[in-house]
C-alpha cells in the first residue's frame, strides 16, 4: 500500500469517529443495519469508503429522474492554454496524458452504468461568460458548471448560482464527505454559505498550488552535504535558508556585466513569490470571524507585518540571488523563459505551480530535479504551508437556470465521489509520483508536506480592496512599505467585505 493509500484509509477512519455511524445503505438501496463490523464499511448515511472494496462510495436517494445526460460547462484551450478542463470530457485533447484520459472515461463509464446518465464536457472560451448569458436569458443549458473560482465569485454576487448548503441540495450534497475538500469549503464559505467549493471532481486546485522545485545537480556539485529532503523533515527549510543557498550559486556566467536571465540565478521565480511566500508563513491576508463566518482582515498584526516586510525586501534585492519573469524585457514568453532558467540547469530553485512542473518533460537535458514544500518563514513556524493560486482552481456551481437543480445536486455528488476513485488516484499517483516527480523523496514531500496542508485565502480570491494585489504592487514599485500601503487600502477593503457578506446576507 502506498503511503497516498495509507493516509486515505486513515483519514476515513478518523471520519468514523467523526461520523460515529454504522454501516450504510448502498446507491443501490440494498439495506444494511448495525455498525462498521457488519459491513465493514466507514462513513454515514449519506456515503463513505468502502475496506473491502478500497473504493469511496455514495448512497443517494432513489434515482428518480428522467434526465439522460449531465451537462457540466467546462473550460477549453482556445484562450486558455494551460488551465483548460481535462477531468470532465475525452478524446477531446491529444496532449492529455492517457491515464487521465482512461481515468474519467472510466469515471463516466461507472456513472452511466449505476444511473443511465451520460456525462457532457460543454467547452466554452469562458464558461463565466457562457454561464451568465445562460441564467440571464434562463436557457437551461448546463446542469453544472466549472468556472475559476474568481468568477465563482462573480456568479455568487449576481445571485447566478445556488448555495449547495441549502434545501433541497444538502439532501443530496454532503459538503462534509471526503470528496469534497474541507479545507476549502471552510475558506469559501461566507455567512455560512456554500455557493462554491471543490474537490477530487477537479483536479485543477493540485496543478495551481505552489512548490519549490530545486536542481539535483547543482546542488550536488555546490553543497554536497546538503539534503534538503533532510532539512524539510527537520523543520529547517526556510526562507533564509533559500536565500543562503541561493546567493552562493547566483553569478554572471555570460561575463557580459550585467545579470540577465542567460546567467545562473540561485531563484527562477516572478512577483507573485511575495504573496505566495507570505501565505506560506501561515499568515492569511484574509480570514474569518469563527462566530459569524464573515471575513474579516488579517494582516496588520505585528508577525504579519514583519513577514510581508522581509519577504519584500529580500524579493527585491537585485542580482544578489533572485530574477523575477516580470523583469524580463526582451523576450517572447517571460514565462516560458522563467521556466527555461530552470529547465535549462541555470537555476538552483524554482517556485512552480504543478503544471508548471509538468512542462519540465519538455527539457531533455535537463538535470534531475526534486520537489519540496514552499519554505517556512522562519524555524519557529509549526508546519509548512502550501499556497494554493486559488483564483486559476475550478469552483463547483449549481446555476440558477438548471433545468432541474435536483437532478443537478444527485449527479454533482455521485460525479465527485466517482471521481475520487478513478482520477484522483490517476492523476496524483501516476501522473505527478510516477512521471512527473524523480524520486521517493519527492513523493514523501508531496504527501506529508505539499498537499496535507494547502491554503486557500479569501484575499486571493475576491481580492477585496485590491488586498492581494498589494504585493505586485510593491513589487512593481520597488517598494517595501507594507503598513503604508495596508493603511490606504484599510477603508477600501474593509467596505469591500461589507458589501459582499451583505449580498451575501441578502440571497436566498
Amino acid at each position: 500500500m502506498t503511503s497516498r493509500k495509507f493516509f486515505v484509509v486513515l483519514t476515513c477512519l478518523l471520519l468514523s469517529l467523526t461520523f460515529a455511524l454504522g454501516a450504510c445503505n448502498t446507491s443501490s438501496g440494498d439495506e444494511t443495519s448495525g455498525s462498521t463490523s457488519t459491513t465493514g464499511r466507514i462513513g454515514n448515511e449519506h456515503g463513505g469508503f468502502d475496506p473491502a472494496t478500497n473504493r469511496y462510495y455514495v448512497n443517494m436517494p432513489a434515482f428518480n429522474f428522467d434526465k439522460k445526460e449531465f451537462n457540466v460547462l467546462v473550460l477549453d484551450n482556445t484562450r486558455e492554454t494551460t488551465y483548460y478542463s481535462e477531468e470532465v470530457g475525452v478524446d477531446k485533447y491529444e496532449t492529455t496524458d492517457e491515464v487521465l484520459e482512461d481515468a474519467v472515461r472510466n469515471r463516466n463509464n461507472k456513472v452511466f452504468e449505476d444511473y443511465g446518465v451520460t456525462i457532457n464536457a460543454v467547452y466554452a472560451a469562458n464558461v463565466f461568460e457562457d454561464l451568465s448569458k445562460d441564467v440571464k436569458a434562463n436557457t437551461g443549458a448546463y446542469d453544472m458548471a466549472m468556472p475559476f473560482l474568481y468568477q465563482c465569485v462573480n456568479l455568487a454576487q449576481s445571485g447566478d448560482i445556488y448555495d449547495l448548503r441549502s434545501d433541497p441540495f444538502n439532501k443530496y450534497i454532503d459538503l462534509e464527505m471526503p470528496w469534497w475538500d474541507q479545507n476549502a469549503t471552510a475558506s469559501l464559505s461566507i455567512d455560512n454559505k456554500v455557493f462554491f467549493t471543490t474537490g477530487d471532481i477537479s483536479i485543477m486546485q493540485k496543478i495551481v498550488s505552489i512548490a519549490v522545485t530545486f536542481n539535483k545537480d547543482m546542488l550536488k556539485d555546490n553543497f554536497p552535504d546538503v539534503n534538503l529532503y533532510q532539512e524539510v523533515r527537520d523543520g529547517k527549510w526556510t526562507l533564509d535558508r533559500m536565500i543562503e543557498l541561493s546567493k552562493q550559486v547566483t553569478k554572471d556566467y555570460t561575463g557580459e556585466g550585467e545579470m540577465t536571465y542567460k546567467d545562473i540565478w540561485g531563484l527562477s521565480g516572478s512577483y507573485g513569490d511575495a504573496s505566495m511566500m507570505y501565505l506560506a508563513s501561515g499568515e492569511k491576508l484574509i480570514t474569518k470571524d469563527e462566530n459569524t463566518d464573515y471575513p474579516i482582515l488579517a494582516i496588520g498584526n505585528e508577525r504579519s507585518l514583519n513577514v510581508a516586510k522581509k519577504i519584500l525586501e529580500e524579493l527585491q534585492r537585485k542580482n544578489e540571488w533572485v530574477i523575477h519573469a516580470n523583469e524580463f524585457r526582451d523576450v517572447s514568453d517571460i514565462w516560458k523563459t522563467s521556466l527555461d532558467i530552470f529547465g535549462e540547469n541555470r537555476a538552483l530553485f524554482r517556485t512552480s505551480a504543478f503544471s508548471a512542473i509538468k512542462k519540465l518533460r519538455n527539457y531533455t537535458d535537463n538535470s534531475d530535479f526534486g520537489v519540496i514544500p514552499m519554505p517556512k518563514f522562519d524555524a519557529d513556524q509549526e508546519k509548512y504551508y502550501t499556497p494554493c493560486s486559488a483564483r486559476l482552481a475550478y469552483g463547483v456551481v449549481i446555476p440558477k437556470s438548471a433545468p432541474d437543480p435536483e437532478f443537478s445536486a444527485f449527479m454533482t455528488e455521485v460525479m465527485a465521489c466517482e471521481a475520487k476513485n478513478y482520477i484522483t488516484d490517476a492523476y496524483y499517483e501516476t501522473i505527478l509520483k510516477s512521471r512527473d516527480l524523480k524520486d521517493e523523496e519527492s513523493e514523501e514531500m508531496l504527501d506529508k508536506y505539499i498537499f496535507n496542508n494547502v491554503v486557500y485565502d479569501l484575499g486571493i480570491i475576491y481580492n477585496f480592496g485590491n488586498v492581494s494585489s498589494m504585493f505586485n504592487t510593491l513589487m512593481s514599485s520597488g517598494n517595501s512599505d507594507i503598513v503604508s500601503t495596508l493603511d490606504a487600502n484599510r477603508d477600501a477593503i474593509e467596505a469591500a467585505i461589507d458589501q459582499v457578506v451583505q449580498q451575501y446576507q441578502d440571497s436566498q
